[in-house]
């Protein structure tokens, strides 16, 4: 069975719901390889979708919601990075990915669909088994990346939650986000960073 079979069959089990550790003897690892790569994509897409969001609600006059999305757009890009890096590590080549415009609603719009939990709740189960399957082959690189998106994407729905809920008061004011620089974890302040202090980095 060849590559383009392998990850064909990768892919229909995920987009079907249905998530097996996928193993065959002409490629190591190749089920995580495919998590990776989807990872990675998923990642790098909703960089450019937060970054568009981030723009919108600077000019809605959004600025504290300006600065979370473009908080999240900042810790995606660190996601995607370690993505790229653990795929790298297996062996991998990081699929190309063609980043065109995403579609931008009002801000309010795109909060709700930013912070929505049956996305999040499939991301947060994706993540967990993924990381798990990769623990049980061996490969510590990827099931930490896993870990560490399971908790950044949690965090990540926690703040976008709570600013959708609280829209008209995010107007004045603007305050910046720490994240940490290894990992992406988003926090208000940098007491709460979960993150080692040479590490941190503050966006706004």
């Amino acid at each position: 069975m060849n590559l383009r079979s392998i990850l064909c069959i990768s892919s229909l089990a995920l987009s079907s719901g249905v998530l097996q550790t996928i193993a065959f003897a002409d490629g190591p690892q190749l089920a995580t390889l495919d998590r990776l790569q989807a990872a990675y994509r998923s990642e790098m897409l909703a960089q450019v979708r937060y970054a568009a969001y981030a723009a919108k609600a600077d000019e809605d006059g959004y600025k504290q919601v300006a600065n979370l999305f473009r908080a999240v757009a900042r810790s995606e890009q660190i996601m995607y990075t370690n993505f790229y890096d653990a795929i790298k590590e297996i062996g991998g080549t990081p699929a190309d990915v063609v980043t065109d415009p995403p579609p931008v609603g009002t801000t309010k719009e795109n909060l709700e669909k930013s912070s929505s939990k049956t996305e999040f709740d499939q991301f947060d189960a994706d993540f967990t088994i993924y990381a798990k399957s990769a623990r049980a082959e061996g490969n510590k690189t990827a099931a930490k990346v896993f870990d560490y998106a399971r908790a950044v994407e949690l965090q990540s729905f926690r703040l976008l939650s709570l600013a959708d809920k609280n829209l008209e008061n995010m107007r004045g004011n603007p305050r910046g986000y720490y994240l940490c620089g290894v990992t992406g974890f988003i926090s208000p302040n940098m007491e709460s960073a979960n993150c080692s202090s040479p590490d941190w980095e503050r966006v706004r």
